[in-house]
């Protein structure tokens, strides 16, 4: 089975595919299956035994968060999230019903996902919107007020827990503290308004995400996830307190308006996989020695 094999498939089963006005996806049960490189009988009864004795595949995929009803649905169309796990499954995870083919599909799907390629290849573009009035910008109050907060903070949790503050907790305080002090004296050398940042503190200050410390989505599947799959951004690597310890990590010109727009797409794409940790593995990211991402 090769690319083109696989790309014949696609176009095959288009006519099953379907992708809503908020650009969501759906796929027959005969078309995933296609992808799969199973029968799609087969793929059926695996679905709907969630809610009674649950196939391997039906368990895999009530772990990764969809419900056994929801899984009952599926005959009526599988959601494109619900697509990239089954292919996942079968490309990795099925034991000696492993399929070929679908490591292929996996491997082409990994860099767009499974969304973005519905999209594609049915033709859908994003609805344009009237421009909104842009909101103003708050600005944040002088260093100098930040860590007087700071401060108080500590003082009121310590408080709180008796002075037993959990040492983790405590240690990032002292990290923010050590890294604000740090790229506020830098801005007066340098007299700039240059802003470098990690990925992890670009996608949690710019964008509201919380990057989990464990899971499928924690912070260093993410940095190796920029560095792997988008390293026109920059190499650019500092030395900063991570964890009270002062390590290189890779920092990004924030102050960019590309490389801001291309980490936004990294994460969001980041975020968007329901494995990401396949999908690194599969591109060989894991090979190389990576550096902190904070």
């Amino acid at each position: 089975m090769s690319q083109i094999e696989v790309a014949q498939i696609i176009e095959q089963i288009k006519q099953e595919i379907t992708v809503d006005s908020n650009g969501q996806g759906k796929a027959s049960i005969r078309a995933t299956a296609r992808l799969a490189d199973v029968q799609d009988s087969s793929l059926r009864r695996a679905l709907l035994s969630a809610a009674l004795q649950p196939s391997a595949l039906a368990q895999s995929l009530i772990q990764q968060g969809f419900s056994p009803a929801a899984l009952e649905t599926w005959n009526e169309g599988i959601p494109d999230m619900g697509v990239a796990a089954v292919i996942e499954y079968y490309a990795f995870d099925a034991g000696r019903h492993c399929k070929q083919q679908a490591r292929l599909v996996c491997k082409a799907f990994n860099r767009i996902g499974v969304r973005a390629w519905m999209q594609d290849i049915m033709g859908w573009t994003k609805p344009a919107t009237q421009p909104q009035k842009q909101p103003s910008t708050p600005t944040l109050p002088p260093v100098e007020q930040r860590l007087h907060t700071l401060v108080l903070a500590m003082k009121t949790l310590a408080e709180l827990t008796g002075g037993r503050l959990n040492p983790y907790t405590e240690q990032q305080f002292k990290d923010y503290a050590g890294n604000l002090l740090a790229e506020h004296n830098r801005k007066l050398l340098t007299a700039t308004e240059e802003r470098w940042l990690g990925v992890v503190n670009f996608a949690e200050s710019e964008l509201g995400k919380k990057v989990p410390l464990s899971g499928a989505h924690y912070r260093g599947h993410l940095g190796t996830w920029v560095r792997t799959f988008y390293p026109q951004l920059g190499s650019r690597q500092e030395t900063r307190l991570v964890n009270g310890v002062q390590q290189p990590i890779y920092v990004y010109a924030c102050h960019d308006p590309a490389v801001a727009a291309g980490l936004t797409k990294a994460v969001e794409e980041f975020f968007a996989h329901p494995s990401p940790g396949a999908a690194l593995k599969l591109a060989g990211a894991f090979a190389r020695k990576s550096l902190v991402t904070a």
